[in-house]
């Protein structure tokens, strides 16, 4: 039979696979009530992608399975796997969906934040393979009761399906949480919601037609007022007529349909079937769609002989359909279970759970019973509901976990390990309060340092900062000194970190560690979170360094950090300290082995931070073509994240970068565009330390435009923020712009302070970059001064990293000596700001150094974008690692972008270099 009055749902369903099969993906999100014919939708979703040839995977979400640890995704993985056997089964699980199998088998090993993301990651690199032959298509039906990790995946697959050949359709009854990750699927920018409409009087009349007989129009009004056009309950009225024996040609049915109503009629069906029958269907709507008949049939206490018969009952009657006892409709099990009583369910939940153990069933299984069975139902509810709780935790599901637990210390109140184990599920769930008091419970029979540590995080998070601080000093004071009081003093040092009042005291409290080795996670933390407070206070550089290089202890730290973005910031602040003091060298070897690490086993974000630190360290040294490479390769990574703190960070810092990159190129609109770009899609997300940076690039690019009042107020902005933070550090120079807008506005007395204070700040940093730069910028503002602050400024540059500076430096004196009529002293600085601004890849300052030349009579020769120098940052470390003879996959994977970016990239690529395929990159690149 042709599904009725669905036209308009059929034809965007159909356009959203002609999408997917021309590499554009889309996410279609079918939204009613019970009934109104979403699974139908989906099943003709299926068929018309089987005619496309589309590979296929599907699973249907259920109320029982929403506890359990990506359920929907096992689902949509297992039945693909299932149906073969020997070596074709094999071969399947050596490919993505084996793939898939083990990062969830893996996701357990780290309750963490960093690895679900990562977990997130490689499922949908799974998809990108699974499409990588023919279009797929994933159906997930009754969406509605997806766990919440599975859900998560599917809103994370919806902002990346777009250059995939995917077809995404999700059907859900109306979801009533607004924010959580199904309500995600709908606003995703490839996404379309339908909503199927009731059925009218004629459709309905043609559906009831479609059983043998013509109804009387009177019943069919009937009919549709009392199901309100709904299929399902429509087609229940009718079984029920059916039943009492109703003729639907007969007007005066119409009257008895109106005195029906569904939950009658299904009590109604239910009461006519064997009492075998009944016990069965309350059994297999316990244990959830698709049972297996015969542990069904244990929980019901029906032996083979009784099994069958019960069986047949339910199939005739319309309640289940097929072997696997699957309900015909989630609205019939819903009846079903209402039938039941919750002290009928409550104890078939308990058989369900014993059976289960006794099969050595999955925990998160046995879990989900136990959560409503009576207390005692299992010796040993309390380990299957720990181990349960575990692989939510894993699966970023706290909420779940932290009921499991709750539940577990119902079971075994008397258990502080357990009471901390609550604690900390609660934490992360985001509810501090309840959290403290069981970490508090915990604490008190066991004094470990990690529980009072939690519970202070837990303290900050409920009677903020000031409260922690406080129960963190009292604690430690009263604590001997040992392994866990360090603990402590470092949960204490990171809640002062964001508390701008107590910067003092962390400061003060800091340099007390300052002589920590850095063998240990606690005091790696500590000596991370010294190097940035030296580096925002101005301490010697050679200071920090030293201390940055302990925290970092050759990988350790970021080891420590790999399984939180938190930590991951607390390395990357430590990292930048590093390369802020001139220690380039050693900085090196530290993002290298980062790199490594996230390109194995990273998540977006991770590698956007790492990406972050190797853009820094390429802006210190001067390569701006790496910096805008990984600029770019930040922003493409983290481009479909949610904006968290964290996000916006990198983001921001990128865009930093990034804007850096085009304002060296002289691409003006390119710089404003970046910058336009961050600020357009974070209009609504909080200041912090890298949107505060922002100011800088800003104020660069209105000096390049001729707007010095503009890059003055940008300038001064940063100031004013920095100001509010107590901190100055000369490595982030807003004094630089501010001084060169007030030159262009004749305040030249305003100019001379700030440029003497950013040399003093310079001198006591003592890194010979910030010195450097700093003479050049006094000797811009001191007219009289300039030749002999530049040639400083040259010789301190000489023993510095930052090659740009020097070409910068060497510029300036150059045209100094020139206009002093010391022409053939210029020549020659000239010429090496020309080379070196050509290697660090700044059009700008060679244009400058040609342009001085030039006055001097000398004509070097200008760059012309020809060949490998056409190609932008990006597209440049795409053909590199195309040369080198990685696949399109290959690269996508190192790059954390899809194949078809990658694809797109190689197109221009071989455009621009005038040739036909990868064969030819590497003579070309050479």
């Amino acid at each position: 039979m042709s599904t009725l009055e669905r036209d308009r749902e059929l034809a965007r369903i159909t356009a959203a696979l002609d999408s997917a099969v021309a590499g554009e993906g889309r996410v279609v999100v079918i939204e009613g009530r019970a009934g109104i014919g979403k699974t139908r939708l989906v099943q003709d979703t299926r068929a018309l992608a089987k005619q496309r040839g589309f590979g296929r995977l599907q699973a249907v979400g259920d109320v029982l399975e929403s506890a359990m640890a990506w359920g929907v995704v096992r689902q949509l993985v297992e039945r693909s796997v299932s149906r073969y056997r020997g070596e074709v089964r094999e071969k399947i699980l050596a490919g993505p969906s084996g793939a898939a199998l083990r990062a969830l088998d893996g996701a357990a090993a780290d309750p963490s934040e960093a690895e679900l993301a990562r977990t997130l990651h490689a499922l949908w690199w799974v998809a990108v393979d699974l499409s990588a032959t023919r279009p797929l298509l994933i159906t997930v039906d009754d969406a509605q009761w997806a766990d919440l990790s599975s859900a998560r995946f599917l809103a994370y697959l919806s902002r990346r399906i777009a250059d995939l050949p995917i077809a995404l359709v999700v059907a859900a009854r109306p979801v009533a949480d607004s924010t959580g990750p199904l309500a995600q699927l709908s606003v995703s920018r490839q996404a379309e919601r339908l909503v199927p409409r009731p059925l009218s009087p004629v459709a309905l009349a043609e559906l009831v037609a479609a059983r043998g007989v013509r109804p009387h129009p009177e019943v069919v009004s009937a009919l549709h007022a009392a199901g309100a056009g709904n299929p399902l309950l429509t087609g229940v009225l009718v079984d029920e007529l059916d039943a009492l024996a109703l003729p639907l040609d007969d007007p005066g049915t119409a009257d008895r349909v109106a005195r029906l109503g569904p939950s009658s009629v299904f009590r109604a069906a239910l009461g006519r079937l064997p009492a075998d029958a009944v016990r069965l269907a309350g059994a297999a709507a316990v244990l959830g769609t698709a049972g297996d008949p015969w542990l069904a049939g244990q929980v019901a206490d029906l032996d083979a002989d009784r099994l069958r018969p019960a069986v047949d009952a339910l199939v005739s009657a319309h309640v289940l359909t097929g072997e696997q006892l699957q309900f015909a409709h989630p609205v019939v099990r819903e009846a079903v279970l209402a039938d039941l009583g919750p002290v009928a369910r409550a104890a078939l939940h308990a058989r369900a759970a014993t059976r289960l153990w006794e099969a050595k069933a999955p925990a998160d299984r046995i879990a989900a019973h136990l959560a409503h069975a009576p207390r005692g139902s299992l010796p040993h509810a309390v380990d299957v509901l720990r181990a349960a709780a575990g692989a939510l935790l894993s699966a970023g599901d706290p909420r779940t976990a932290a009921a499991h637990l709750r539940r577990a210390v119902d079971e075994r109140p008397d258990d502080p390990a357990l009471r901390a184990e609550l604690g900390r599920a609660l934490l992360r769930g985001g509810d501090a309060a309840e959290a403290r008091h069981e970490l508090r419970i915990a604490a008190a029979e066991v004094p470990d340092a990690e529980l009072l540590a939690a519970a202070a995080s837990a303290t900050a998070a409920v009677d903020g900062p000031d409260a922690a601080i406080a129960e963190l000093t009292e604690t430690i004071a009263a604590r001997a000194p040992d392994a866990g009081r360090l603990h402590l003093e470092a949960r204490l040092a990171v809640v002062r970190s964001f508390s701008p009042r107590h910067r003092q005291a962390a400061s003060d409290h800091l340099r007390g560690h300052a002589s920590l080795a850095g063998r240990t996670p606690d005091e790696r933390t500590l000596l991370g979170l010294l190097a940035q407070t030296g580096r925002y206070e101005v301490w010697p550089s050679s200071e920090v360094a030293a201390v940055a290089l302990r925290a970092l202890s050759h990988g350790a730290y970021f080891d420590d950090a790999t399984g939180s973005t938190d930590a991951m910031v607390a390395w990357l602040v430590a990292l930048i300290a590093l390369v802020a003091a001139d220690g380039v060298d050693e900085a090196r070897p530290e993002i290298d082995r980062a790199r490594l690490r996230v390109r194995t086993h990273g998540s977006p974000v991770e590698f956007g931070m790492v990406g972050n630190a190797a853009a820094f360290l390429n802006w210190r040294t001067g390569s701006m073509r790496q910096v805008a490479a990984e600029s770019e390769g930040v922003l493409a990574a983290v481009l479909e994240e949610d904006p968290v703190p964290q996000v916006v960070a990198t983001r921001a810092t990128a865009t930093h970068f990034l804007a850096y990159a085009a304002l060296e190129r002289g691409d003006l609109a390119e710089a404003a565009a970046t910058l336009a770009r961050f600020d357009a899609e974070h209009t609504e997300s909080p200041q912090i330390m890298p949107t505060i940076w922002l100011h800088e690039p800003r104020a660069l690019l209105a000096l390049a435009q001729g707007d010095p009042r503009r890059a003055r107020v940008e300038a001064h902005a940063q100031r004013d923020a920095m100001r509010a933070a107590e901190l100055d550090p000369p490595t982030i120079p807003w004094r630089n712009p501010a001084a060169r807008a007030a030159m262009l506005l004749g305040d030249e007395a305003e100019a001379l302070a700030l440029a003497g204070e950013q040399l003093a700040l310079a001198e006591k940093w003592a890194a010979a970059t910030e010195i450097g730069a700093a003479l050049r910028l006094l000797a811009h503002v001191d007219q009289a001064r300039r030749v002999e602050l530049l040639t400083e400024s040259v010789r301190v540059l000489e023993r510095s990293p930052a090659r740009l500076h020097l070409a910068r430096s060497l510029v300036d004196l150059g045209e100094a000596l020139r206009v002093a009529r010391r022409r053939a002293d210029a020549r020659e600085p000239l010429h090496r700001a020309a080379d070196l601004a050509a290697e660090c890849g700044s059009p700008v300052v060679r244009a400058r150094a040609a342009e001085a030349l030039e006055a001097l009579g000398d004509r070097p020769r200008r760059s012309s974008l020809a060949g490998a120098e056409a190609l932008t940052a990006s597209e440049r470390r795409v053909a590199d690692l195309a040369a080198t003879g990685r696949g399109n996959r290959e690269i996508a994977q190192e790059l954390f972008v899809t194949p078809k970016t990658v694809e797109n990239h190689l197109g221009r690529i071989y455009t621009k270099l005038g040739i036909s395929g990868r064969r030819e990159l590497a003579r070309v690149l050479a």
